[in-house]
């Protein structure tokens, strides 16, 4: 039976699901061993997602508020220094890159409103956000192409950096697992299913170049839908 958790469960709420899953009492007796086994989940997800290939997270940006927690739709964290491009959607089938850095000068301007032209990162009483000028005057959407960056993730606020659901699948089964329960393999096996989907599905989401497409030297034509066009 697949999880269902919300992905912007806590290391702390994770734990103490992982717990209550393995069937141990939700306070009583400690139980050393399941946060190592949280922590050894959360860097095998990771190492089994990170394929080295920058993803491509979407996020919601609303009227009148400029900074928002620095985390995708699904409520996956986005690390301050993995981004390489953000883009803001403008219309149905376009959508142009936003700059980063945005100045004092810029932010003093707080009345203005319209759709963002620049972001940037900034720590906020002791977290990362991420913040769009000019205020937005309507509701985009917002595309930010990162890496997969290995967050720490061990302290009762901290959030995994993949997709929660997975992680707590992967301990629930090592967790059934070392406490010897009779449905460990049952786990186990809702697991390698829920991973191999997860893979399947960022596979679909990229796009793979064969060699022989790779961009040539000088300048070169390619077919759009629109026609053809010259690059470099």
């Amino acid at each position: 039976m697949a999880l269902t958790l919300p992905a912007e469960k806590t290391y702390a709420e994770l734990l103490q699901t992982l717990r209550s899953r393995c069937g141990l009492h939700p306070t009583l007796g400690d139980a050393p061993a399941l946060a190592s086994i949280l922590t050894e989940a959360h860097e095998y997800v990771y190492a089994q997602l990170d394929d080295g290939i920058p993803t491509e997270s979407t996020l919601t940006i609303v009227t009148g508020v400029p900074a928002y927690e620095f985390e995708s739709n699904d409520g996956d964290p986005i690390a301050r220094g993995s981004v390489q491009e953000v883009w803001i959607r403008q219309g149905d089938t376009s959508r142009v890159p936003l700059s980063q850095g945005i100045t004092h000068g810029m932010r003093a301007d707080a009345d203005l409103r319209s759709q963002p032209t620049h972001y940037d990162t900034r720590m906020v009483d002791g977290e990362y956000t991420f913040e769009v000028w000019p205020t937005p005057d309507d509701r985009y959407t917002v595309y930010v192409k990162h890496n997969r960056v290995m967050t720490r993730f061990s302290e009762p606020t901290d959030k995994p950096c993949v997709p929660s659901h997975l992680v707590l699948g992967y301990a629930i089964a090592m967790g059934k697992a070392h406490y010897g329960k009779a449905d460990a393999e049952v786990a186990g096996q809702s697991f390698r299913t829920m991973l191999s989907s997860a893979k399947a599905e960022q596979k679909e989401n990229k796009r793979f170049i064969p060699p022989s497409a790779a961009k040539p030297g000088g300048p070169y034509v390619i077919a759009t839908a629109g026609g053809f066009r010259q690059i470099g």
